[in-house]
């Protein structure tokens, strides 16, 4: 099916480089961004936030992890934040028992 979409410039801009670097058709770069993210964001209804995040996390062979949303992303630092809270509610350890 054949259709028109209005896209902001750099948004199109970022799906060509991704085409191109992957050595696909734009419009199969397309499908498989719009895929993955529907895929997402039913998977991401049914998890806690933290969950969510992880699905989300990129794991490379060199043992990094990455976030392809980035740093931008309000839900990150959300549960980032409900971790750090839920530790310092904690009883601090005593490293020397």
């Amino acid at each position: 099916m054949k259709t028109t979409l209005e896209l902001p410039d750099n948004l199109m801009r970022a799906i060509k480089i991704r085409a191109a670097a992957s050595d696909r058709k734009l419009k199969d770069t397309v499908e498989e961004l719009i895929r993955r993210g529907l895929e997402a964001t039913e998977r991401d209804e049914d998890l806690n936030p933290v969950e969510a995040l992880r699905t989300r996390l990129r794991f490379h062979a060199d043992g990094t992890v990455t976030n392809p949303v980035g740093i931008d992303d309000e839900a990150f630092f959300h549960a980032l934040d409900e971790i750090r809270n839920a530790g310092r509610k904690e009883i601090p350890r005593d490293p020397f028992v």
